[in-house]
């Protein structure tokens, strides 16, 4: 092990992933860039389903963990993943509710034989409930919980789906939760249950617009002529002038004081009145100029302002590389850029060590650490159990 990677938060932590798709490998990924290590176990021949997908989904969210096939349907397959939970600190599944009892993986079993071991469940709805056992993924969890409502209530194009918020807030939750359970077994020697629901982090996600709607409020801030992206030169710009300060400094720095002196304008009430003629007015000045003149301008004078970037843009962006926020992942089909940790640790080392695996490359050498011998391993592979 390197001296990054004992020095990391998480170093000597073992995590047995069983999760495929995003919000689960999501959660492991950011145990693995604190410093844990993430054995991800995948059904033989197929492996988690986001292995199909294209430009680098997957080993964004996997590289640095080691990949070990198993057939759980299986009795020698369960009997090996039982033989890894032996020395394993946390257990992570997003099977659907239920299924793990069925595989003989249930809290109850598991935490009898490995009283140490944190398992976290990730679902759509939680273990429990009504909805409990509704098939889910982001997108229907996003339009049952009311969080796709209060975004794209106003928007006609029924493909548009919106932003993609669910599977990785859960998967951040629930990594937050797995730290928890690891701080409170330093104190009790036991193992922890967590249940973590992607309804759950809706809710948490839309706390402030919930406790507004529940008073009779607006889901959401609404359309605010002095909070918009404005049409510049050379494309979209962000600009926040809600207080009367901001207003009057964005005026007078777009040369068009005489907004200042419209009674259309001269109230936050008359500009709520008279928005679209004040968004047209605003625009008019702002086309100018590039969006990223704008923003220097902008910034300078203390009003928050953003041009609209593309992914790629900000990912080569100054400020994006002296944040460290792009790393250099190894895969299978060679080398690509993707986020490494999206925070800082007062010099401690995170990030992806390594590539992402092959699927099942490190199937035999974890096997053989458990005990089994290659006359072990050729047996488990012919009766497909690995």
């Amino acid at each position: 092990m390197s001296d990054d990677a004992q020095a990391a938060l998480l170093s000597g932590v073992r995590v047995v992933d069983l999760t495929h798709a995003l919000a689960g490998p999501f959660c492991t990924h950011q145990l693995h860039v604190q410093g844990a290590e993430i054995i991800k176990v995948e059904p033989p021949g197929r492996g988690d389903d986001f292995r199909a997908r294209p430009f680098g989904r997957f080993d964004c969210m996997n590289g640095g963990k080691r990949s070990v096939t198993l057939n759980l349907k299986s009795e020698s397959g369960r009997e090996v993943l039982n033989r890894m939970l032996s020395d394993a600190d946390v257990l992570v599944e997003n099977f659907r509710p239920g299924l793990a009892a069925e595989f003989g993986l249930d809290w109850d079993r598991l935490h009898a034989a490995h009283p140490r071991l944190i398992y976290c469940s990730i679902s759509g709805y939680g273990q429990d409930g009504p909805m409990r056992d509704m098939p889910a993924i982001e997108w229907s969890v996003q339009s049952a919980s009311g969080i796709a409502d209060s975004y794209l209530s106003r928007n006609p194009d029924a493909m548009d789906l919106g932003i993609g918020m669910l599977d990785p807030g859960t998967g951040f939750v629930a990594a937050s939760a797995i730290i928890a359970g690891l701080y409170r077994r330093t104190q009790t020697g036991e193992g922890t249950r967590i249940d973590v629901a992607m309804l759950d982090t809706a809710f948490l996600l839309g706390a402030n617009a919930i406790a507004a709607t529940l008073l009779g409020g607006p889901p959401g801030l609404g359309r605010r002529p002095t909070m918009a992206r404005y049409r510049t030169a050379t494309g979209r710009i962000f600009i926040a002038s809600l207080h009367p300060r901001w207003f009057d400094r964005l005026c007078r720095l777009i040369g068009a004081d005489a907004l200042l002196a419209d009674d259309r304008f001269a109230t936050p009430d008359a500009r709520e009145a008279n928005a679209e003629a004040l968004v047209a007015a605003i625009e008019e000045r702002l086309s100018t100029r590039p969006a990223e003149e704008w923003e220097a301008l902008l910034v300078a004078e203390g009003i928050p302002a953003g041009a609209a970037r593309t992914f790629p843009e900000i990912a080569h962006h100054e400020q994006t590389r002296t944040r460290g926020l792009m790393q250099t992942y190894e895969t299978p089909q060679g080398e690509m850029e993707a986020v490494g940790a999206g925070f800082r640790l007062g010099g401690v080392p995170t990030g992806v060590r390594g590539p992402s695996e092959a699927l099942g490359a490190s199937t035999d050498g974890i096997l053989g650490t458990l005990g089994y011998s290659a006359d072990d391993i050729a047996r488990l592979r012919d009766e497909g159990a690995i």
